[in-house]
């Protein structure tokens, strides 16, 4: 089984589990257990990576699916895909990332002034 989102609101998980299955998408929502602060937690989960992968797709990146859906939950889709644009942003600035950047430039730079 495949975890796709995690919610605190049982009632936003079913809603949104149900857009995604009038997509073509075979996914259930199942209790996972408890968050930090104590309360539950509900997974949209699929069982196949390929529904994984299309579910990924409708969620993050596909605006038909978020004009096909309610605007109160429209709106936490909205706050989910800027969280996931933000983790990627803050991936490509750590400082590993910026170190081989550099080291990467470096070599280049290299190579262009003796000719390697």
């Amino acid at each position: 089984m495949y975890t796709l989102l995690d919610f605190k609101d049982k009632n936003l998980a079913d809603y949104l589990n149900s857009a995604l299955r009038r997509h073509g998408l075979d996914s259930y929502v199942l209790p996972s257990g408890l968050g930090p602060d104590g309360e539950e937690i509900f997974s949209i989960s699929c069982l196949q990576s390929s529904e994984l992968k299309q579910g990924r797709h409708l969620i993050y990146s596909s605006r038909y699916f978020l004009n096909d859906i309610a605007p109160e939950a429209a709106s936490e889709l909205r706050e989910i895909r800027n969280q996931h644009a933000q983790g990627i942003l803050k991936l490509l600035t750590s400082k590993p990332a910026i170190i081989a950047s550099a080291l990467a430039m470096t070599a280049a730079a290299l190579g262009y002034i003796f000719d390697l």
